[in-house]
């Protein structure tokens, strides 16, 4: 065979393998993009109506690995990963405030070294919450910028799917979540702290009676924790209030639990308790919750659960009773429940035993 015969069978070799590789490619792709169409249409609508946060959770821990392989093979799973995420960290924010609830029972019962233990343990969940929450924002923030042509929080991006419009509120407050749990994990993740910025001026995109109340609300309670970003603003806790009006009208409590962050973080015990009571009053029976969003107001419970669970301990030493947003254990019309861990009957007296007969004989 003459060299010329042999260099051009190579070629030819060569050109067939790179268009059957190809062809391999472009399928692979192909498919991915379809799954990830499939999966934003018909998996996570139906995600969002998911009343329960702990499986949502628990779903975004198992799935996420897989959805993300999907961008290697060219598809964009932004929308889905953001949620699911966001969904991932309340795991572990979970977990680190049940580690903090145990750091302060400890504490109260002077047990240094299970103190100790349960800081620690604290810190490693937070800061796993904080990575989580912040990748879910570095995600969003990376391709709402490169497909809208524009700066985060320097201007607004023209949104016409509600999708959309949701994974951007989602993704603006995992990086708000991903900025707190950085700080409670003493900084491991290096969060920047502009972040609160940033979201302040972006969130005011959004439709804020489309959004349950939502955007004025975090924009309230981001002037609460930001020295100087309340400057000129509107009152941020008459914005909370009216907020969490348009959130009974829409069904999504999540302003709700911006409030008690802001009362939380103020250290105000009366902001506390009017943040729980208004949250327990908002869960009566004539106010339902909207069907197409029960994940995030489950989501919302969530945080309520905890910031509730946190205020109770630090005072009693245990977590909050099952009425424990409108009753506490200082009120004088009802014992809240803690006294009955501690009686037996009705009088609360344990009663001794009959006493028995001797034979005289």
């Amino acid at each position: 065979m003459s060299k010329v015969q042999k260099i051009t069978r190579f070629a030819m070799t060569a050109l067939i393998a790179s268009s059957v590789l190809s062809g391999c490619s472009y399928v692979v792709k192909s498919g991915a993009n379809v799954a990830i169409g499939f999966s934003d249409k018909h998996i996570v609508p139906p995600i969002l109506k998911m009343g329960d946060a702990d499986m949502a959770c628990q779903t975004g821990t198992a799935l996420t690995p897989a959805i993300m392989a999907t961008k290697d093979m060219g598809a964009d799973p932004t929308r889905m990963a953001v949620l699911l995420y966001s969904a991932a960290g309340m795991c572990a924010e979970g977990k680190s405030v049940d580690a903090e609830l145990r750091y302060l029972r400890a504490s109260k019962a002077n047990q240094v070294s299970e103190a100790q233990d349960a800081r620690v343990e604290q810190k490693r969940w937070a800061a796993l919450a904080a990575e989580r929450q912040y990748t879910a924002y570095q995600l969003f923030a990376e391709r709402w910028q490169a497909k809208y042509k524009y700066k985060l929080g320097d201007s607004c991006p023209t949104m016409h799917k509600d999708l959309d419009q949701t994974v951007y509120l989602l993704g603006l407050l995992s990086g708000l979540q991903a900025m707190t749990n950085d700080i409670n994990s003493g900084g491991q993740v290096n969060v920047p702290k502009d972040i609160a910025a940033i979201v302040e001026r972006s969130i005011g995109c959004l439709d804020n009676a489309k959004f349950w109340g939502a955007p004025n609300a975090t924009r309230a309670t981001i002037w609460t924790l930001l020295p100087g970003s309340g400057d000129g603003k509107p009152d941020p806790y008459q914005t909370l209030d009216q907020s969490m009006k348009i959130a009974d009208q829409k069904g999504v409590r999540l302003a709700y639990a911006l409030n008690a962050m802001a009362a939380q973080a103020s250290g105000d015990d009366t902001k506390i308790r009017n943040a729980l009571r208004a949250y327990g009053a908002s869960r009566a029976e004539d106010k339902p919750v909207n069907p197409e969003f029960r994940l995030i107001d489950s989501m919302a419970g969530q945080m309520m659960q905890e910031i509730a669970d946190r205020y109770w301990t630090e005072n009693t030493g245990v977590r909050a009773a099952d009425d424990g947003f409108t009753t506490f254990w200082d009120d004088k019309s009802d014992s809240s429940g803690l006294d009955e861990l501690f009686q037996d009957g009705d009088s609360g007296t344990i009663e001794a035993p009959p006493a028995t007969e001797t034979n005289a004989n």
